[in-house]
């Protein structure tokens, strides 16, 4: 009962909670709305009460700037997901690093996959590759077999793209990369597309959030109120692909 109970919590609460995301934090329903069900991370939550979440990721996923750990976006949707998720026991590792790429990530995924069996894994990558331009096909076939061993151990995956930033677009070309996640997304059943990059232009030219011009003075802030907002929309995200999937 008490599951029912946690279950029918997230059913009436998603829906509310994200358009409070969207008031605070101005995102369009678009880049809130889940592109698929999570199948696997609902049925976790529906047979054992509990959820497992891998963020694996780069330097903006372990690092990030912001002024304390606890501010980066993995913690704050975990924060973020845990009313939405009334009654289910949530646990969030992160596995990562500045420089990996997406083959260097797959490594970390094939481990994680085995010792701490994650039902959900938000996977960040797609910009190492791109700056050191390696092959875009060779980045598809690596996320895809990500995303196949992922699927084989039940669990679904979470794409999240590139951040961006002007200076990043006049010197890298990262439509090749773009293109290859959203290609997945659309062709793997256990595999959605979380749209940061357009999230971070979107706020970035609606003067909402905006890193390469935020004062000197108030950067660190404005990283904080990013990863902030990255984790309440994550989270908002993620609730409405398990309400699908229910």
């Amino acid at each position: 009962m008490r599951r029912r109970a946690a279950w029918l919590a997230l059913v009436l609460a998603a829906a509310p909670a994200a358009a409070a995301v969207a008031d605070r934090c101005a995102a369009p329903a678009e880049f809130r709305a889940a592109a698929g069900p999570l199948r696997n991370a609902a049925a976790a939550i529906a047979t054992s009460g509990r959820l497992e979440i891998l963020v694996l990721g780069s330097g903006s996923t372990t690092l990030g700037g912001t002024s304390a750990v606890a501010n980066l976006y993995p913690a704050q949707m975990q924060a973020a997901l845990a009313p939405l998720l009334a009654g289910v026991e949530l646990r969030v590792t992160t596995r990562g690093g500045r420089g990996l790429s997406a083959a260097d990530m797959l490594k970390l995924l094939r481990e994680a996959l085995r010792q701490d069996r994650p039902r959900l894994v938000i996977w960040q990558t797609g910009t190492v590759d791109a700056v050191r331009g390696l092959d875009p096909d060779v980045f598809l076939a690596t996320i895809a077999a990500g995303a196949g061993e992922a699927a084989e151990a039940k669990a679904d995956v979470v794409l999240m793209d590139m951040q961006f930033s002007r200076a990043g677009r006049a010197t890298v070309n990262f439509g090749p990369y773009r293109d290859a996640m959203q290609t997945l997304a659309a062709t793997a059943e256990n595999v959605v597309l979380f749209r940061r990059y357009e999230l971070m232009r979107h706020w970035a030219e609606e003067g909402r959030i905006d890193l390469e011009r935020a004062p000197r003075a108030d950067w660190a802030k404005e990283v904080d109120r990013l990863h902030a907002c990255l984790g309440k929309v994550l989270a908002a995200t993620i609730a409405e692909g398990l309400r699908l999937a229910r």
